[in-house]
């Protein structure tokens, strides 16, 4: 697991397989790997830089410790660029999660030391959306920040066309590819249906608009047949306002742990998303895995996501949200939901794109690290 409070440790144990993944090519492809001095064929060293614990950031860490010795550093503050710039030198690549401030510094800093740089991005990092205040291109800093953190490392992997598209927007030369993000369809799986109606989010005045939490408990009020449920921590007084709005059919369980989460997804017949944006939707993937009828806006990455195996309304209309859950509830395309995850969003697609990727940035590095030395 990702560490919660030490800042660096060196993670054990890579030989560990992953459920529902074959790691059939593990570090069998000698002439792309990283060798040596003496030209043994050897792991690639990564320093996997990440701000905070989630799911979808623990699942790239997973895949990563197939095939490569990786070491995690949570960066969640400034102090910590000194460990970031130590740990540089010890590594070939450097995993950064986030077009943030320290991706900008590694970026930099590696080029002078011969190391090279995978960002992750396409969320908030690349967002730039007036109407609701969100995302971090809104300042001049943030800007100035993303433009060096996925204009200058050696490859930008974008959560989806959309986020790639935004990425383009703001350092039109990125080196930027598309790599969907992996959903653990062994965990998240159906279970016997319920009329039950999930929306993922933290509760917070921000998601009370961004994420559409105020349409969807509206929306409750119109299907009062239906038990509806809003996951998430709740961060600050803003529940207090959603239960107002809310009817007796709306429960707020607060954060979940992960088994009850994936229970009440396997049980739950409909999801919703009612959000302004999305880079990509891992509630949204999880859900359809676990065999919900997604229902969602057509913002952001959401359609790229559902495509026709949900049921889509606009944003803010709760009643054109009621109506949708009506059908959802009598629907049986949760089947094909979760056929769309088996098919594109995978932890198997997902250790391929992430090989490739790293294997090709490290196999760059290593020809050049040998063309110093004139071999």
């Amino acid at each position: 697991m990702l560490p919660a409070g030490s800042s660096l440790h060196t993670t054990k144990g890579r030989e560990q397989a992953l459920p529902g993944v074959q790691p059939r090519r593990r570090i069998s492809a000698a002439s792309t790997q990283p060798r040596d001095r003496f030209g043994n064929v050897r792991a690639p060293r990564i320093l996997f830089v990440y701000p905070f614990r989630a799911t979808f950031i623990q699942r790239d860490f997973d895949l990563l410790k197939t095939f490569c010795d990786v070491r995690p550093l949570l960066f969640n503050h400034r102090s910590q660029y000194p460990a970031l710039l130590e740990s540089i030198l010890s590594v070939d690549i450097i995993y950064c999660w986030f077009a943030l401030p320290y991706a900008a510094v590694a970026a930099v800093e590696a080029r002078a030391f011969g190391k090279r740089v995978i960002v992750v991005a396409g969320g908030w990092d690349v967002a730039q959306i007036p109407e609701i205040g969100y995302g971090r291109l809104l300042t001049r800093r943030g800007l100035a920040i993303a433009r060096v953190s996925l204009g200058w490392p050696e490859l930008v992997l974008a959560f989806s066309e959309t986020s790639k598209t935004a990425i383009r927007k703001v350092a039109p030369n990125s080196p930027v590819s598309l790599a969907y993000l992996g959903i653990d369809t062994v965990q998240f799986h159906p279970k016997e249906k319920e009329d039950l109606v999930v929306t993922i989010a933290q509760v917070s005045r921000e998601n009370v608009l961004r994420k559409g939490l105020r349409t969807f408990v509206e929306a409750a009020t119109e299907v009062p047949e239906a038990r509806f449920v809003v996951v998430g921590k709740h961060v600050d007084e803003a529940v207090h306002e959603l239960r107002t709005v809310g009817a007796t059919n709306v429960g707020f369980p607060g954060e979940l742990s992960d088994l009850d989460l994936r229970d009440t997804l396997g049980r739950a017949r409909v999801y919703v998303q009612a959000s302004f944006t999305e880079g990509f939707g891992v509630a949204v993937a999880e859900s359809m895995a676990s065999g919900c009828v997604p229902v969602v806006t057509r913002r952001g990455a959401l359609p790229e996501v559902v495509g026709d195996t949900g049921l889509y309304f606009e944003y803010g209309d709760s009643h054109g949200l009621a109506n949708a859950i009506r059908v959802g509830l009598r629907s049986q395309v949760g089947a094909l939901a979760r056929g769309r995850v088996l098919e594109r969003f995978t932890m198997a697609r997902r250790l391929v794109t992430l090989r490739d990727a790293v294997l090709g940035v490290a196999n760059a590095s290593d020809f050049i690290q040998r063309g110093h030395r004139g071999d």
